[in-house]
């Protein structure tokens, strides 16, 4: 029995996209929603990774906690629970909506610098990860001092980058 082309869902998709293009802004909404789309996508990738750092960075503390002087140590620890608030602010950040009701529309320019933000996010994990994945094989042979500065100076650009994107979801 042939398909009846109208009750086709894949059919019905493609006609309701054509109709649907044709009301005025709605290629504009689609190209929002897709920005904000990547923008998720984004997001959640560097939410994991960072995950991923942090459980690297706990068990390298947990083997060379031993040999490591008591400041270190507490660096290390608030370092790590800096890093997990941040996990949680930019797994939990805003996606770049307005509200039905918002007198503001999200613009897509604004769309884009976000997606470009969380790129900058990306590179913080990345020098992070580095730091954390050393520091995690040199602990395995033996107990290894804390590498703060490098640790601390990607949970500063993570900040700062947390930071200019919320501010440029407020204006």
């Amino acid at each position: 029995m042939a398909r009846d082309p109208v009750l086709d869902p894949s059919g019905l998709a493609r006609a309701t996209e054509r109709l649907a293009a044709l009301v005025p802004g709605y290629s504009g909404y689609k190209a929002r929603e897709a920005a904000r789309e990547e923008d998720r996508a984004i997001r959640e990738a560097v939410s994991r990774g960072l995950g991923l750092a942090i459980g690297r960075l706990e068990r390298a503390l947990k083997r060379s906690i031993r040999s490591l002087p008591p400041d270190a140590v507490e660096e290390a620890d608030t370092v790590l629970r800096a890093l997990g608030r941040h996990r949680d602010r930019i797994r939990f950040a805003p996606g770049g909506y307005a509200s039905l009701f918002s007198r503001k529309a999200i613009q897509e320019s604004t769309l884009e610098a976000l997606v470009t933000l969380d790129a900058s996010l990306w590179a913080s994990l990345e020098a992070l990860d580095r730091a954390a994945a050393a520091w995690d094989e040199a602990s395995r042979q033996e107990p290894s001092e804390w590498p703060g500065e490098a640790v601390t100076r990607a949970l500063y650009a993570l900040e700062e980058t947390l930071d200019e994107r919320e501010s440029l979801l407020r204006s």
